[in-house]
């Protein structure tokens, strides 16, 4: 697992994953897939919100929380801001953090990598406060429920 100098890696746990809807927006960054990979501590992973997207809020080994299940991948710095851009971390509707996550090298050791996460900010309290349980991962069962960026209208983003 060779990591260029000038890349950042980035832990995607929702829909930039390979297969989900919005990893169009990591081919079109020419982000590079570099494994699957684990958080190393627990983190509350929900489905939440008008439009059912996941959202990983930033408190870390919360009680009932998971180590979540997500893909590492290498991206540039221009590609990171395309990623804040969609995540609306100017709007301070994620916030992007580094941590820890685990990777498996090819004889099946864990490997310790640093990467960026995007975090829910807005209205995290309300969501933990207001949620039946949380998510080891968001697959397929749990995409049935999301609804795509491009079947919300135009000013979705202010009514998140």
């Amino acid at each position: 697992m060779k990591i260029h100098p000038q890349q950042n890696l980035v832990f995607t746990y929702g829909t930039l994953k390979r297969g989900f809807p919005n990893n169009s927006i990591m081919k079109d960054i020419q982000a590079s897939f570099i494994a699957d990979a684990n958080t190393k501590s627990k983190y509350p992973l929900l489905q939440a919100g008008k439009w059912n997207a996941p959202f990983l809020i930033h408190h870390e080994n919360y009680p009932g929380s998971f180590h979540v299940q997500g893909e590492l991948f290498e991206v540039d710095e221009k590609g990171m801001s395309v990623l804040d851009e969609f995540e609306g971390v100017n709007n301070s509707y994620y916030k992007r953090l580094r941590i820890e996550v685990y990777t498996q090298n090819k004889d099946g050791f864990q490997i310790s990598k640093n990467a960026w996460c995007y975090f829910r900010y807005q209205k995290s309290a309300q969501l933990l406060a207001n949620t039946s349980g949380f998510l080891p991962f968001f697959g397929n069962e749990e995409l049935k429920k999301y609804t795509p960026v491009h079947l919300r209208p135009s000013n979705w983003r202010e009514n998140k």
